[in-house]
C-alpha cells in the first residue's frame, strides 16, 4: 500500500486515503495517541473538500448538497457522499483492527470518533456519530443512543478522556455517559 502525498483534490479516493493512512501509521508506530482530522467545513468554499461531491460524479459542492438534502434528489446525493465518507472510515477502522498491539490490535487500543456536521439548517443539534474502537479501554458497542438536548455533547469527550486516565472533565460537560461504557 502505497501513501500517495501530492493527491490533488481532484482525487478524493487517493487523497482521503493518504490521510487515514497516515493516521494509522502513527497510531501503530507510537508516534502519537491523539489525532484529529477534519475532513472539510461543509461551510468553508475554500476548503479543498467541498469540491469532493464534484469529484466522485455529483452535482455541486458539498456544501451545496448539504442544502439540497431535503429537495429532489438531494437526499440521495448527500447519501451517496456520506456513503462515501463511510467508506473511508469503515477502510481506516479495519486497517487499525488489523494492526497488532500486544495481545490486541490498535483499534482496541484507540477510542475513535467520527461525526458528521451535516444539517439544512445550521442547527448544532442531532448530529450523527459514531464511537469505534476502544475494546480494551471499556466502551460498548452494537448500540444507538440519542441524548436530549440538555446533555452536553463534551460528556462523550469527558467519557472518552476518563477511559484513557487523562480527566473525567472536558468544557462545559456535566459528567460521563455510563451507557457508553461496558
Amino acid at each position: 500500500n502505497t501513501l500517495k502525498l501530492n493527491s490533488p483534490p481532484e482525487e478524493p479516493i487517493d487523497y482521503l486515503s493518504t490521510m487515514f493512512d497516515l493516521m494509522a501509521l502513527a497510531f501503530q508506530t507510537d508516534s502519537t495517541r491523539a489525532a484529529t482530522y477534519m475532513i472539510g467545513q461543509v461551510a468553508g468554499a475554500t476548503t479543498i473538500a467541498n469540491a469532493f461531491p464534484a469529484a466522485i460524479g455529483l452535482k455541486g459542492n458539498w456544501h451545496g448538497l448539504t442544502h439540497g438534502a431535503g429537495k429532489g434528489k438531494g437526499a440521495e446525493d448527500m447519501g451517496l457522499f456520506d456513503q462515501f465518507l463511510a467508506q473511508h472510515f469503515a477502510r481506516f477502522l479495519q486497517k487499525m483492527d488489523a494492526m497488532d498491539e500486544g495481545d490486541s490490535s490498535v483499534l482496541d487500543r484507540t477510542a475513535v470518533l467520527f461525526g458528521s456536521s451535516n444539517s439544512v439548517t445550521h442547527r448544532n443539534v442531532n448530529y450523527p456519530l459514531i464511537l469505534a474502537g476502544g475494546n480494551k479501554l471499556g466502551f460498548k458497542h452494537g448500540q444507538y443512543l440519542k441524548y436530549g438536548e440538555d446533555t452536553p455533547f463534551a460528556n462523550v469527550f469527558a467519557t472518552m478522556l476518563e477511559q484513557t486516565g487523562v480527566t473525567n472533565h472536558f468544557a462545559d460537560s456535566t459528567g460521563n455517559l455510563p451507557e457508553l461504557l461496558a
